[in-house]
């Protein structure tokens, strides 16, 4: 392919990823081949969509120069194509004042390996404004530092509202003060007591934010190749099941490169820096191979009709999915908290590593499901579905997941709104399907982890403190916590990423469906539990006819969206608010 054709590719956003295995093929010599996979680089950690059309361009000239030089030497200062546009993990944002309360905080994020910008000299023949705004767009993740002092400073709002934009800020606070107009609600790690402990809850919970913010910039590389964005939207992709050989070897190189990922954020710069080319090696021998494969060999299996059928299997994407660290935290809910129940008794849990999709399966989705299966719902066996009239819960006769909240069919417009009426049977039965299709053993969460993902660190109520607003979750809210004011009741599911995700970038674990676990339900469970000490990786108990939901919905009060709230239900059960997501261990 000559490098005209693939500059013109490079303007199609669904031949983009095409364009670069193309490119990769082109005959570099020396540093021509480390300016591509730097300037390339920078579109596999992510770019935003203001960010897209300069990269574009840039590689445009990249090639056009490297065509008509043959070598691209004499190019390499006008270029910011030869840099790594991405020079700092964190950028910090906080008043001059704070600047000794802010350097415990940067010397501990140092020791996790990351580099930090944050008391800059300027250099010779730089502007202040020119040299603070270049630095910021060249960092991965912005703290913003929010204390008494810097909630009204102009250039922190502003350099805040930037990472915003983007994606990319994570919000700390130095004092007890209320983030200025339009930050409250993004979730922000509680510092204002803290010891300079790296091991405190706080610093913990800092530490997961920035690591998911650097990790996950989005859209991933082999998303943009298969033509997806990270985000579930309602629209569908080619998928062909490979022979499972095939399926196998690729899986277990992506395992891999996913482990060694992982690990390079804990190593020294020089160190991450070797490691990260590394991994441009293998990401680009598995993406030659995926390609490759798809595009030439097809399906080889007989059962796989010729035709390539549109099933959009997005959660299947490991771009939509968020690694959960393992490890010790406290289920339940203390005896004091408001809303707190007799099955919610504290104790001390362990959990492993795994993997949580960060929304919940939408209508799209699960439509596929039924396409390609055939299967039917526990709703279409039993003649209906569940929804609450004001008195008691009635059962609408011919109501199926097609159906919304209002027991009509849901226009195209909820297609990327969670999925409803469907039973504990009939999200287990999705969870066989998408394994089948994947080649990946998804299922429900349990209980545990599931709790443990939604704290994601926090002991509050609400993974956003002690109360909860309509503008950070869909619940009733003629009906808030304690003494909360009153908020929206939009009568409906929103979109599944409509609101911020919590630390760990899970989106709607408060509120518009109650979620699925994998667990049985038992009342006296967690007694047990307690009465064990610390429990591994608990399954819930091995006997019980009930299953249990978790997270809140669209229509019911604050209260039952705490991160410890539970309720239990027979597994054929659905209605107008239940819902679930996929979890998986690789």
């Amino acid at each position: 392919m000559t490098v005209e054709e693939i500059i013109r590719m490079l303007d199609n956003p669904s031949t983009l990823g095409d364009a670069l295995i193309e490119a990769a093929k082109l005959p570099f010599k020396g540093d021509d081949r480390i300016r591509f996979q730097q300037k390339r680089q920078r579109f596999i950690d992510g770019l935003s969509d203001h960010e897209r059309p300069q990269w574009v361009g840039e590689m445009k000239t990249f090639l056009s120069l490297y065509e008509s030089t043959g070598s691209v030497d004499s190019a390499v200062t006008p270029l910011s194509a030869y840099r790594n546009d991405f020079s700092t993990d964190i950028f910090i944002s906080y008043a001059r004042e704070d600047m000794k309360r802010v350097e415990p905080i940067v010397r501990e994020l140092e020791k996790h390996g990351w580099s930090v910008f944050w008391d800059p000299e300027i250099p010779p023949g730089e502007t202040w404004r020119g040299y603070i705004k270049k630095k910021l767009d060249e960092s991965r993740c912005v703290l913003v530092a929010w204390s008494r002092l810097s909630v009204t400073s102009e250039w922190v709002i502003a350099e805040a509202d930037e990472a915003k934009k983007r994606g990319i800020l994570v919000p700390v606070l130095l004092d007890a003060v209320e983030p200025p107009f339009g930050f409250s609600h993004i979730h922000a790690a509680n510092l204002s007591c803290w010891k300079n402990d790296s091991n405190s809850r706080a610093f913990k919970e800092l530490v997961n934010a920035v690591t998911l913010k650097i990790s996950s910039s989005s859209p991933s590389f082999m998303n943009s190749i298969l033509g997806e964005t990270s985000v579930p939207i309602p629209k569908t992709a080619p998928v062909i099941v490979p022979s499972t050989s095939m399926l196998e070897a690729l899986r277990v190189m992506v395992q891999n490169w996913i482990s060694v990922v992982a690990s390079i954020r804990t190593w020294q710069p020089k160190s991450r820096q070797t490691a990260i080319a590394i991994v441009l090696v293998m990401v680009f021998i598995f993406a030659v191979l995926s390609y490759r494969y798809l595009r030439v060999t097809g399906p080889s299996s007989p059962s796989v009709p010729e035709t390539v059928q549109p099933v959009n299997a997005s959660p299947a994407r490991p771009g939509n999915f968020v690694l959960i660290r393992g490890g010790e935290f406290t289920m339940g809910s203390p005896a004091n908290e408001s809303g707190h129940e007799s099955d919610e008794t504290q104790h001390q849990v362990k959990v492993s590593d795994f993997y949580l999709c960060k929304y919940a399966v939408t209508l799209a989705e699960f439509k596929k499901f039924i396409e390609d299966s055939g299967y039917q719902t526990d709703a279409e066996k039993d003649g209906g579905s569940y929804s609450w009239d004001g008195i008691s819960w009635v059962k609408n006769a011919g109501v199926d997941w097609r159906y919304g909240v209002s027991g009509s069919v849901r226009p195209q417009s909820e297609e990327n709104h969670p999925v409803l009426h469907v039973s504990w049977n009939d999200a287990v039965a999705y969870c066989k399907w998408i394994s089948k299709k994947t080649g990946d053993a998804f299922r429900l969460p349990t209980e545990a982890e599931w709790e443990y993902a939604c704290r994601a660190g926090t002991t509050t109520p609400f993974h956003t403190g002690d109360n909860l607003t309509t503008g950070q979750a869909n619940y009733n809210g003629n009906y808030p916590y304690t003494n909360n004011q009153k908020g929206v009741y939009r009568e409906n599911t929103v979109k599944v990423d409509e609101f911020a995700p919590n630390a760990w970038g899970l989106y709607h674990m408060h509120g518009n469906v109650w979620e699925w676990c994998g667990d049985r339900y038992g009342d006296k469970y967690y007694d047990e539990c307690k009465a064990e000490g610390v429990v591994e990786n608990p399954v819930g108990p091995e006997t019980g006819s009930l299953r249990v939901l978790r997270g809140g919905g669209w229509s019911f009060n604050a209260r039952s969206c705490r991160s410890a709230f539970r309720i239990d239900v027979a597994p054929d059960y659905r209605s107008n608010y239940a819902g679930f997501r996929l979890a998986f261990v690789p």
